[in-house]
């Protein structure tokens, strides 16, 4: 308790948390009064777990980076936090095709809020879900397209959209990496490409770095271990972070 106590000071200094939640009692939401609740960590684990506020409670990646940098994660938590490809591709193959932010709309060719990121896909190609969750909601939007949208733990929720199809249904859960849907071009789209989208608590985040949170945490930890230094249980969990 006592070095959960000096970590919570630590993370308060810096702005990663605040005072009041170091001896909150925090626990998952639900999705809606009518979803399928999602797969929970044991609540009596949840009771003042320092770990889950931290990780509910940060806005950005770079916020969620020096917590998972901090603090020695159960596996389980990082399985529900946006942090592979999106798609089916080999590392060396990924690439953006529109970015985060603002842009010259490829359609309407006026200045507009890019939500997501467009990841450069053939059609067909198999999309996954980057965290394990339960499917709030399949279907298809004017500008979107056919859709499918996760609710993930800690106030994470990821969109995948102008797919040509899905495989999936609302409540049901899946895991990271399942494959969801196939990239398409439906929607406002000028060809096949996947539309990716991070909401956290609610808010637009940029997913790009997010696409690699787990090979970054696998870097980190292997850089951790001293040179020479023999296998231990931690290496059981590398097939978990270099997974996607």
């Amino acid at each position: 308790m006592k070095q959960k106590t000096r970590l919570g000071l630590l993370l308060i200094s810096s702005g990663l948390l605040k005072p009041e939640l170091i001896n909150a009692q925090v626990l998952p939401a639900r999705l809606d009064s009518t979803a399928i609740e999602q797969p929970r960590f044991n609540r009596d684990q949840l009771k003042d777990s320092l770990e889950f506020v931290l990780l509910k409670t940060s806005q950005n990646y770079a916020q969620l980076e020096r917590i998972i940098s901090a603090v020695s994660l159960d596996p389980e938590y990082l399985n529900s936090i946006p942090s592979v490809l999106p798609v089916n591709v080999p590392l060396e193959s990924f690439r953006i095709s529109s970015p985060y932010g603002i842009r010259l709309h490829p359609v309407y060719q006026k200045v507009r809020f890019h939500n997501g990121v467009d990841v450069k896909a053939s059609t067909g190609m198999a999309v996954k879900a980057t965290a394990s969750g339960v499917i709030r909601q399949v279907g298809h939007d004017a500008a979107l397209g056919v859709f499918v949208r996760i609710q993930h733990e800690f106030g994470f929720e990821t969109t995948y959209g102008h797919l040509s199809g899905y495989c999936v249904k609302p409540g049901q859960v899946v895991a990271r990496s399942e494959e969801i849907g196939k990239v398409g071009s439906t929607g406002l789209a000028t060809g096949p490409h996947l539309h990716y989208v991070i909401k956290k608590n609610g808010s637009n985040v940029d997913p790009f770095q997010f696409c690699f949170l787990l090979r970054r945490r696998l870097w980190l930890y292997q850089s951790a271990k001293p040179a020479g230094s023999c296998t231990s249980g931690l290496d059981s969990a590398k097939a978990v972070f270099i997974d996607g």
